[in-house]
């Protein structure tokens, strides 16, 4: 080795640091280093960019979009003529559905019940329901669920053989919703369920009203 070459690593108590080589040529060693650190920087940039655009692909891969079921003529079995609202999957990926509030003419419902006693003329007491809705209702789960990609949950339905659930019929566009859902990735978001828009949230809040299908 020449004797005034320099060592390639430089020695300390502490470490050791390499001791990158120079020419001789100040400016020339200068415009190397600094070339170094913004090729450094670029890869680095790239990086990021790479990592986010990543992020974004597996989100999109991975994103719900829940939507209202509304019908006055649709239900279960083949031909039955049924009134039904529910709600429905319509993205790309599963939905944790938290919460599902239902609200008729700005008034939270508590329950399918309490939603035809609203909205329709039900009476208060169980023999009301017998005698005013004689085929009784069908209803699903649908808050603390899991909605798989084109899946739907028929929420609370009645059929179409009496004065109430003909009313219950007529006033399917005064019925408004409030969800909120999250993806798997766990970003979550609060719909009106009846356009396009939703709100971005970082966890989903417990609702006022939760609607019970169950309830009476």
């Amino acid at each position: 080795m020449s004797p005034h070459s320099e060592p390639p690593v430089e020695t300390g108590p502490d470490d050791v640091h390499p001791n990158p080589r120079r020419t001789g040529m100040r400016w020339f060693d200068l415009t190397l280093a600094l070339s170094a650190i913004f090729i450094s920087a670029v890869s680095l940039a790239v990086a990021i960019d790479h990592g986010r655009t990543e992020r974004e692909l597996v989100a999109s891969n991975a994103w719900p979009f829940l939507r209202a079921v509304l019908s006055n003529g649709g239900g279960e079995a083949p031909g039955e003529n049924s009134v039904v609202i529910g709600v429905s999957n319509g993205g790309v990926g599963p939905a944790k559905l938290e919460s599902f509030e239902v609200f008729y003419r700005g008034q939270a419902a508590s329950s399918g019940l309490d939603l035809m006693r609203r909205c329709c003329g039900l009476g208060p007491t169980d023999d009301d329901v017998k005698r005013q809705m004689p085929h009784g209702r069908h209803f699903e789960i649908t808050d603390h669920t899991v909605l798989r990609p084109g899946e739907a949950k028929e929420t609370f339905g009645v059929r179409r053989d009496s004065e109430v659930d003909e009313r219950f019929a007529g006033v399917l566009t005064d019925i408004r919703f409030r969800a909120c859902y999250c993806s798997i990735l766990n970003e979550c978001w609060v719909s009106n369920l009846l356009d396009t828009r939703t709100q971005p949230v970082k966890a989903c809040p417990e609702p006022k009203v939760r609607f019970d299908p169950l309830g009476g």
